[in-house]
């Protein structure tokens, strides 16, 4: 008899538990299957970024197409936040992009995939524009990852445009780091984009797992508490504030240099051209918005090592700081530290420019074509 209500108990107790934990169990579902993908965001990129299922191809859903009124990463849903509506198109792989094609590859950063800018101001479409070829968007993403990809190992790109906002110049990993990471993540990306079930299976999991509603109320409670900072001079919101413009020592240089070099040897012995585009941080440009208004000497001081070393760039920061400083040209949202649509086509018009890659202008195809032309002629 005692047995029997000790049993009757615990059943009672795990009903109890049960119908507790219920909402939390069915909320996350109804997240995926009710409400719209993009409800709890403030952008597009926290909408479709992979969060948990980090075994897919790409950083982002593949196959995605999508428009979202955006505000800026540093001071969302506050007055300070600017709207913006943008457009983004993901491909096969989850990458950026409308199609796969990439007669020129971009490895970079955030900034490459285009936050807070409409699919064609991004980089790659408004390069693709001034050099009539494909250009890919390989982004956010490393060059070891590049390497590691089977697709570009059969239809390799000729040229390989690696750029990284400032502040991560840093933290770019040497040649063969994170190597077998990169390997397996291809392996496993390529399983999943075989199959149509396998990729819905992937998204459905990871959408369930970024709990939007819960990361949405911790940053509403951090805003109201004032628990969360934000760094602000004169109406501008940076990153990282005064500590951007620090100074380098000789040996960090040096370590970034080879890495970089590294690069540039890795790519030649494929017989793919290499550029280094570094852009300049926000603090960079706008240094007479700081307190201290100190310069940063970083760049110029890793470019020189990378002209004494034949390693190519392209030099943004003589350009940007004229524009910004003597026509007061912003090139940088207010509430966010990417660069701007203005800011990316004059990249684009400098990289179009530079040697290495002007000479992809003129085509194979056209060519071959004079060749033949002149063949005919001749004969």
């Amino acid at each position: 008899m005692t047995k029997s209500i000790q049993n009757k108990g615990v059943k009672r107790l795990l009903a109890k538990l049960a119908l507790l934990a219920l909402p939390f169990i069915l909320w996350p579902l109804i997240e995926v299957f009710v409400l719209p993908m993009n409800y709890f965001t403030f952008r597009i990129w926290e909408t479709i970024s992979v969060n948990s299922m980090r075994i897919m191809s790409g950083p982002f859903y593949p196959n995605i197409h999508m428009q979202m009124v955006e505000e800026g990463e540093l001071a969302p849903r506050t007055p300070y936040a600017q709207k913006r509506k943008v457009e983004w198109y993901t491909d096969a792989y989850g990458y950026r992009n409308r199609d796969t094609k990439n007669d020129v590859l971009l490895i970079g950063d955030s900034n490459i995939t285009g936050a807070k800018l409409s699919q064609d101001e991004t980089l790659a479409a408004v390069l693709e524009q001034h050099l009539h070829r494909d250009v890919y968007s390989f982004a956010p993403a490393t060059v070891n990852r590049f390497l590691a990809t089977d697709r570009f190992e059969e239809t390799p790109p000729k040229l390989v445009i690696v750029s990284s906002i400032e502040r991560r110049i840093p933290e770019l990993p040497a040649i063969g780091e994170n190597g077998i990471n990169s390997e397996l993540r291809d392996f496993t990306g390529n399983l999943i984009s075989s199959s149509s079930f396998l990729t819905s299976l992937a998204v459905t999991a990871d959408r369930i797992s970024k709990l939007g509603l819960y990361h949405r109320t911790l940053a509403d409670l951090e805003r109201s508490l004032g628990k969360r900072e934000y760094i602000s001079y004169n109406n501008e919101f940076f990153m990282e504030g005064e500590y951007a413009n620090r100074e380098f020592s000789d040996e960090e240089i040096t370590r970034i240099a080879d890495v970089l070099e590294g690069y540039r040897n890795v790519l030649q012995e494929r017989g793919i051209e290499f550029v280094f585009l570094p852009i300049p941080n926000k603090e960079n440009i706008y240094y007479q918005l700081l307190p201290s208004q100190k310069q940063a000497t970083f760049l110029p001081r890793l470019l020189a090592q990378l002209e004494r070393r034949g390693v190519a760039y392209v030099d943004l920061q003589p350009t940007f700081r004229a524009l910004y400083q003597q026509k007061r040209v912003p090139l940088y949202p207010v509430d966010d530290a990417h660069w701007n649509e203005v800011a990316v086509k004059v990249a684009a018009s400098l990289v179009a420019r530079h040697t290495t890659v002007a000479q992809l202008q003129a085509t194979p195809e056209k060519k071959e074509e004079k060749l033949l032309v002149n063949f005919k002629e001749t004969n």
